[in-house]
């Protein structure tokens, strides 16, 4: 199941870089094995085919296991980078609210202390 549904993203996927990241595991991984046409006719073409799915079944695993540990270094390598740009983003982020945050308290110790000397000047009316 987990094949066909992979076989189906990447054939039919709008996801940008699905079609690249195909030919980057096809150039490391080959090509996905031909499944064999199963025979069970007669006990010759029943055994045959019995063989012929158990090399297709273990071509696939090295197959799909070769697959998975090129998506997992794509996702590293994708999350590394977000995680690196929303850093910079945190940073930047950051570094605003500090500067309003100061901005406000100064404001509002002027605001306060002009309230002070108003209220002292004014006879406290």
């Amino acid at each position: 199941m987990k094949k066909f549904i992979l076989t189906a993203m990447i054939g039919f996927s709008p996801i940008s870089g699905v079609a690249a990241f195909a030919q980057d595991w096809t150039a490391s991984c080959g090509n996905e094995p031909k499944s064999p046409v199963i025979n069970v006719s007669n006990v010759t073409k029943y055994n045959a085919s019995v063989e012929q799915f158990n090399n297709y079944n273990k071509a696939v695993h090295v197959y799909y296991a070769c697959i998975s540990k090129q998506a997992h270094a794509k996702q590293v390598a994708i999350s590394q980078k977000a995680k690196n740009e929303m850093e910079s983003i945190q940073k930047v982020s950051a570094e605003m609210n500090a500067r309003i945050t100061a901005n406000l308290t100064k404001m509002r110790a002027t605001i306060v202390d002009g309230s002070k000397k108003l209220k002292n000047a004014t006879g406290g009316k």
